[in-house]
């Protein structure tokens, strides 16, 4: 492979937790004697999933007032809540990734689905142009460079792989994973005929623009659907799919406007991954090449584009 796990992050957290435990280590609320050494042989073997850590908690009434150590005055509820946090923080930090980036100095783009038809095309043009990418999916890291690398015949250089489902993910999740960045582009969907069409076009679109929105950031590219197959004869076949995908262009209007968005709404792109099969389209509709949706998607990142692009022939017609 051309990359590894990135194992640094785990440094960090067990490196966080080593420390709040050795801050906590003489007050009456916790014993430490047991979990230090066995976190310090956690983190230098980068191996934190596999560690049992345990903590008892102790009585006040149990601390030695012989001993001539100063007794902390952290209370057992003051102590819990500051190993939750630093917990929390550590989830974070512990998230599986696979880290090519190598210069951000361009800007960072955020793709979620980035390891899909589209998403895969528009990272390689965004690295092609410079840019450094995160590609997020609730696939694992491994499986997403392969994808990737099926789709393009080729790995990606200047990317990020990272773990995390949109539909589960916190609130906080999201907004941190798009935090100082150039643009954010979801190319995340449902298949038309899947399960959970609505939601998971409409709900987990929508919370993706919120978060990046509570991020900050600055440019918001969505791939919606064209409104000739939304209005046409489909949506009596096909109505959960399209309400999931007006709900998360209503999103994209309402938080970032038209201004600092761009709607890309494609009806039959030509092709797919290896291997998938897709629903043929409506008769008489000419599919659109990935690669000219893909360009638009990037020029609505990082390009000026914003505004609605709707339906092939106005896909096509930007190149």
């Amino acid at each position: 492979r051309d990359s590894a796990i990135n194992q640094s992050t785990m440094k960090i957290a067990c490196f966080l937790l080593a420390a709040t435990l050795a801050a906590i280590s003489h007050c009456s609320a916790f014993s430490t004697s047991s979990v230090l050494p066995t976190l310090l042989s956690t983190t230098r073997g980068h191996n934190v999933s596999n560690r049992n850590l345990s903590i008892q908690l102790k009585s006040d009434e149990q601390h030695d007032d012989n001993h001539h150590t100063p007794k902390c005055e952290l209370s057992r509820r003051t102590a819990l809540s500051t190993f939750a946090i630093i917990a929390s923080t550590s989830s974070q930090f512990l998230r599986p990734t696979i880290s090519n980036a190598q210069d951000d100095t361009k800007g960072k783009v955020v793709v979620y689905g980035g390891s899909g038809y589209v998403g895969a095309h528009a990272c390689s043009l965004l690295t092609q142009q410079g840019y450094a990418v995160t590609s997020i999916s609730r696939s694992t890291p491994e499986t997403q460079l392969e994808r990737t690398k099926s789709i393009l015949g080729k790995s990606l250089s200047n990317i990020d792989y990272i773990s995390l489902d949109a539909s589960k993910a916190s609130l906080d999740e999201l907004t941190t994973s798009m935090k100082d960045v150039t643009a954010a582009i979801s190319c995340v969907g449902i298949s038309p005929g899947s399960q959970n069409q609505k939601d998971g076009n409409g709900l987990v679109n929508s919370r993706i623009v919120q978060a990046a929105k509570a991020a900050g950031v600055p440019k918001l590219v969505y791939i919606g659907v064209s409104s000739s197959l939304a209005n046409g004869p489909a949506k009596f076949l096909l109505k959960d799919y399209f309400t999931g995908k007006a709900t998360a262009e209503q999103s994209v209007m309402s938080d970032f406007g038209g201004e600092n968005s761009l709607i890309v709404k494609p009806a039959i792109i030509a092709g797919g991954p290896p291997g998938e099969i897709r629903p043929p389209g409506p008769p008489g509709v000419k599919a659109v090449d990935v690669n000219a949706v893909a360009k638009a998607v990037v020029s609505g990142a990082v390009g000026g584009l914003s505004g609605l692009i709707d339906g092939n022939d106005a896909i096509e017609a930007l190149w």
